[in-house]
């Protein structure tokens, strides 16, 4: 691979319904399970820790957001989405073969059931723009990366 590919930072996204239609089953302590799943996708395509990546669970955060605009302070967070992500520093063509990774570890048919899950889920990629101060959190995917590179 040309380590001179136009690389930029991703957050691939599970959405999984309601909290407690999210909960792993008893004995999953620490990392989520689907979260587990979708770093187990990352190393699969380019080896452990080629591509720098973690992973997240929690409440979906566009959601969150509107329905505190929306209905106040008061939302009841049982009441909001959960999701798992994976954010990744990547090149289109390794976003292009995770996604494909992360469907077929999961089970994702085209209707959105995913065999992993029991149930249907959500898919979606989010563009991180590291130019957003907000987002200056991302940065230390690129430290990884080029690091690696680095040393390599």
């Amino acid at each position: 691979m040309d380590d001179d590919d136009e690389r930029s930072v991703w957050q691939i996204v599970v959405g999984l319904g309601l909290p407690e239609e999210a909960s792993p089953d008893s004995g999953h302590e620490g990392i989520h399970p689907i979260a587990e799943v979708l770093e187990e996708s990352v190393h699969r395509i380019r080896g452990v820790n080629r591509i720098p990546c973690y992973t997240e669970f929690g409440p979906s955060n566009e959601i969150a957001a509107f329905a505190q605009r929306a209905f106040g302070e008061d939302v009841d967070p049982s009441t909001l989405p959960v999701e798992c992500s994976l954010s990744v520093y990547a090149s289109d063509a390794e976003v292009d073969e995770l996604a494909q990774a992360i469907v077929g570890d999961l089970g994702v048919d085209r209707s959105g059931y995913s065999r992993e899950v029991g149930r249907h889920v959500s898919l979606g990629l989010r563009p991180i723009s590291l130019q957003d101060p907000s987002n200056s959190f991302y940065q230390h995917l690129v430290d990884q990366y080029q690091d690696q590179v680095g040393s390599d």
